[in-house]
């Protein structure tokens, strides 16, 4: 795969992202999920003796340096909707547009063009990320003020240590939902056939039939995306074990997602 066509589907499409209003709206998106996940896992969170256990944080994680993006980072957990569905949804319309077809006309090279296009909506995520982390630190301060929740060593070198930690930890879970939502949106190429698919999968199939199964927590890709970035959640797997499984998984979509756009024709 050509590395310089690679850049030009990755400038062409951040400069089509790059707008007022998609940051307007992705902005205010973040930081209005955030603000309320991130308060309400804080303001719930109970010692571990008195049940601080379940979908809640225990109280001992807010407790020295990483207690400022404990929340935050757990709270992304529950965003992979909105994730999902961005990578999907746009994804998917440059197919059933015909957008996909025209790019060609002045970009040879499918793999090089999905790979840009992707590489372009995860520097847009990644913008995003480090805002819902300073929104969820600066969330949480508040809160935990008013909680009576104890905030020191929550600033200084080794809690921007730890703050690094969490947003590589973030920016892991994102990566893999955005290959899966890329994957999907090229296999299917309908945007709402796709989302559905994404959505039943790593909704009520994960939630329900996997919930309490062990098989679930260790192969599942939701649960092992929720072990990378809240590793200390009841019923994960160790970050080693899933980043191991979540790298065998990716390849596998790569492959999938090189193979299909590759073979099937896209000019029809």
């Amino acid at each position: 795969m050509n590395t310089m066509s690679i850049t030009r589907a990755f400038r062409s499409e951040f400069l089509l992202l790059n707008r007022v209003r998609m940051w307007a709206i992705a902005g205010l998106t973040t930081v209005a999920f955030t603000v309320a996940a991130t308060a309400l896992l804080t303001a719930t969170a109970t010692p571990i003796a008195d049940g601080g256990v379940g979908d809640g944080i225990p109280l001992e994680l807010f407790s020295g340096p990483g207690g400022a993006t404990v929340a935050v980072s757990w709270s992304v957990a529950f965003g992979f909707i909105l994730l999902l569905a961005a990578f999907t949804s746009r994804i998917g319309n440059e197919f059933s547009r015909g957008t996909f077809r025209t790019a060609l006309l002045h970009h040879h090279g499918r793999g090089s063009l999905i790979g840009g296009k992707t590489a372009a909506l995860m520097a847009v995520t990644m913008v995003l990320l480090v805002i819902a982390l300073v929104t969820g630190a600066a969330t949480a301060t508040a809160v935990a003020g008013i909680e009576g929740i104890d905030t020191a060593g929550w600033f200084g070198t080794e809690a921007l240590g730890d703050t690094a930690i969490d947003f590589v930890r973030m920016l892991g879970w994102a990566s893999g939902f955005a290959l899966i939502g890329t994957m999907l949106a090229v296999v299917v190429r309908s945007t709402p056939i796709a989302l559905g698919i994404g959505l039943l999968w790593f909704g009520p199939i994960e939630n329900i039939i996997g919930e309490g199964r062990q098989f679930a927590q260790r192969w599942f890709p939701g649960q092992l995306l929720r072990a990378i970035v809240a590793p200390d959640a009841p019923d994960v797997v160790s970050t080693a074990t899933a980043a191991i499984t979540l790298a065998a998984y990716a390849a596998v979509c790569v492959a999938i997602v090189a193979t299909v756009i590759h073979r099937r024709d896209v000019t029809a």
